[in-house]
Order: C-alpha cells, then structure tokens, then sequence
C-alpha cells in the first residue's frame, strides 16, 4: 500500500467524525446559554431531526463524551468538553491562519475551518499556533506576507514573481 492509501485510511482513525465534532459544538454551545439543551435544541441548532439527534446522543454517551441527566439535559463530560476545546481551538488557528496569513476571505475562512478541524494533529494545530504568534509579534512581517499573498492569489501566480 502507498503513502497515500495509507493516509486516506487515517481519516478512519480520527478521533472525531464531522458530524460528531458538530454535535459536540452544538451541546457546548447551547449549555452556555446557562441550561443543558435537550435533543429537541440539538435538533434545531443543527437542522436535522431529534431521531437523528437521539442516535448520535447515544454513540456520544457510549463514547463517554456526553451524559444524559434524569430530565433528558444533554451536558459534556470532561472528556467530551476536552474534546471540544481542541476543536474549537484548532478551527480558530486554521482559521486565522487561512484570514490573516493567506487573505482568504472570513466567510471561506471559516467554512473551509469548520471542514479542516477534526483533521488536523495537534501536532499541526500548536504548529500553525506557534506560526501566527510570529507573524503577529511582527506585524510588518505579517502585513508583507499576507500582501505577497494576496497578490500572488490575484495574479494567479505563486508569489515568486515567476507566473504561475
């Protein structure tokens, strides 16, 4: 098997599908509204229906990433909200990186995130972290690479100069 069969195969030991990282994001999300949502908030937050809601809840609970009180609240466990702030941490790093350093536009900035988050390492993550944080304590830096990047982008080149 090649290289790259070999991390195609990766995606299906990721800690997280995207669906589930959504879920996870929802339940963090509405609980900081001061009450644990139910399946039913789960449900209209994401748009889909409170079976599919109901399915996922129960793989979660399984997992050991959510729990499930009496009166049908869902809440995170630490395990669950851990989880929860590596992918919100690493959606914001690839977003800012994908604003800030190559000048993608904020809304696809953060869709393509939002599609990015649960792929990368945290290797990567802290990586792309540990870049920013340079390009921001310098900022001519980070103004000249975003300007050489937009303009490369605008050319249709790689930024060398040298065309396409």
């Amino acid at each position: 098997m090649g290289d790259y069969e070999k991390v195609w195969r990766e995606f299906e030991r990721n800690e997280v599908t995207h669906s589930v990282a959504h879920y996870l994001l929802a339940v963090a999300a509405l609980g900081k509204s001061g009450r644990e949502p139910r399946a039913v908030d789960v449900a209209r937050a994401l748009d889909v229906s409170r079976a599919a809601v109901s399915l996922q809840v129960r793989t979660l609970r399984e997992s050991g990433l959510v729990d499930v009180t009496d009166d049908h609240r869902i809440h995170l466990t630490r395990t669950g909200a851990d989880l929860v702030a590596r992918i919100a941490s690493k959606r914001e790093v690839v977003r800012l990186f994908l604003a800030e350093v190559l000048g993608v536009d904020p809304e696809t900035a953060e869709r393509d995130a939002c599609k990015i988050e649960h792929l990368i390492s945290e290797q990567s993550g802290a990586a792309l972290v540990r870049f920013i944080g340079c390009l921001r304590a310098d900022e001519s830096s980070l103004a000249e690479l975003s300007r050489r990047t937009r303009a490369a982008a605008a050319a249709g080149g790689d930024g060398t100069g040298e065309g396409p």
